[in-house]
């Protein structure tokens, strides 16, 4: 049994050593506060304190986990085995820096919780967060910081039994609109019609007449083309349906129109399923509860996994609002602006509530890449497909979960998303030939 000493405990401590030990490395721990306690033990030990006390392995921690409050901490970086370090410290620590807090820092998102200057959705900005100013965000930085500590550990205490973990894939996808023309209402398609007449877009119109009339499938109902490659392929996957109701924001069909409703049920059979909360409920815990029952009754079953539109939430009071309708597990940590690792990580974690400093059961499927984020920053095709790769290696090396968003219509055959189709069917062999590998 590893024994780990520490002046005292906290919540933040117990929540990172949890963590650390028991889900990454498969390790059962106590703690004491006891010197003499932790000087006479024979077996595997840390000490966790200000500083060394006897020989086991020593980590000089830092004042982040013993406090019980949100302050602007200051949060020095230095570069130690070619990789950023946060919590940097002197020689006499076994591994150079406070791997303990540095982690917590960066998987609560601890920067998100200070003041910041929110983009116009409101959410927080890729380019404000400590990764992106310091060249760190494409890399998954706590997985790496685990690997170097599994090392240090295992040359410390060689007989310490170590699990490890392999590599995995999920392939998401957002049906924000189940399809660009079925299924519209007639008042729906005469005002399209309109605006395709001012435009002279006479090819949309036909496409239009043609699906209306069953004589041609929607360009936007790639269904049956992902049923085949999730399932030939054994593909892990989640498919997030937006039923709130019509906004600026929100365009789907009506959760009561009965071709959603068959497309759900559709989808249900070869996929897991979500509920993707609307536009404004991300401080609307009832808009959350009121869609995740519709998709319920839709699906006749339980709905517990859930991805906020627009990747729109704020901490912790979205995560504690999706807590109370009964939402286990979360897909949306990821930025809408950059791919890359938002809390440092390419494994699921367990969300921790900085605000009231709680440890909670919400489990956090955080996302490498979502298409639209290159796609807004007019990255080619080209180049997006040599940066999932570069994402998906990270990943692959510390053997994390490479989760990808995808939307129904950027899979499509039309004219606009044919390039972007490309990039998805490769990123899909690469997952295949990762995964036999």
């Amino acid at each position: 049994m590893l024994l780990i000493y520490l002046s005292h405990a906290t919540t933040r401590t117990k929540y990172i050593f949890d963590l650390i030990f028991n889900h990454e490395l498969g390790l059962q721990y106590q703690t004491t506060y006891d010197p003499e306690v932790f000087n006479t033990h024979q077996q595997e030990k840390i000490n966790y304190s200000s500083s060394r006390i006897s020989n086991g392995f020593f980590i000089k921690a830092a004042s982040l986990l013993s406090e019980d409050f949100i302050k602007k901490p200051n949060v020095t970086i230095e570069e130690k085995h070619e990789t950023k370090i946060l919590f940097p410290n002197n020689s006499d620590c076994d591994l150079g820096f406070d791997i303990f807090a540095a982690i917590f820092y960066m998987i609560t998102r601890y920067e998100e919780y200070l003041p910041f200057t929110a983009d116009e959705h409101g959410r927080f900005k890729a380019a404000d967060s400590l990764a992106y100013k310091n060249n760190f965000l494409q890399k998954p930085i706590i997985n790496i910081w685990i690997a170097h500590f599994k090392i240090a550990l295992r040359n410390k205490f060689p007989a310490l039994q170590i699990k490890s973990s392999t590599f995995k894939t999920i392939v998401t996808y957002d049906i924000d609109v189940a399809y660009k023309f079925k299924g519209r209402n007639f008042i729906r398609n005469i005002g399209s019609t309109i605006k395709d007449i001012t435009k002279l877009d006479f090819k949309n119109i036909q496409s239009r007449l043609t699906i209306l009339l069953n004589k041609q499938k929607d360009p936007w109902d790639v269904y049956d083309y992902l049923k085949k490659i999730i399932i030939q392929n054994n593909l892990q996957s989640v498919f997030f349906f937006l039923l709130g109701d019509a906004s600026k924001n929100d365009r789907n069909l009506n959760y009561k129109n009965p071709v959603l409703q068959s497309l759900i049920n559709k989808i249900k059979t070869f996929s897991e399923i979500g509920i993707h909360p609307s536009y404004n409920s991300s401080s609307n815990t009832n808009k959350i509860l009121e869609e995740k029952k519709r998709l319920e009754e839709i699906s006749d079953g339980k709905i517990y996994k859930s991805r906020q539109h627009f990747l729109k939430f704020t901490l912790p009071d979205t995560y504690n609002s999706l807590l109370s309708v009964g939402i286990t597990e979360d897909y949306s940590m990821g930025f809408s602006d950059s791919p890359g690792f938002r809390a440092g990580t390419c494994k699921p974690f367990y969300f921790y509530d900085l605000k009231n400093e709680k440890i909670t059961s919400l489990k956090i499927f955080p996302a490498t890449m979502m298409e639209g984020s290159f796609m807004n920053k007019n990255v080619s095709p080209a180049q997006t497909l040599e940066d999932i790769f570069s994402l998906m290696e990270e990943v692959k090396k510390v053997n994390g979960t490479f989760i990808s968003i995808w939307h129904n219509h950027t899979v499509s055959e039309t004219p606009e998303y044919e390039a972007w189709k490309i990039v998805h069917d490769k990123m899909i062999v690469k997952i295949i030939s990762e995964i036999n590998s």
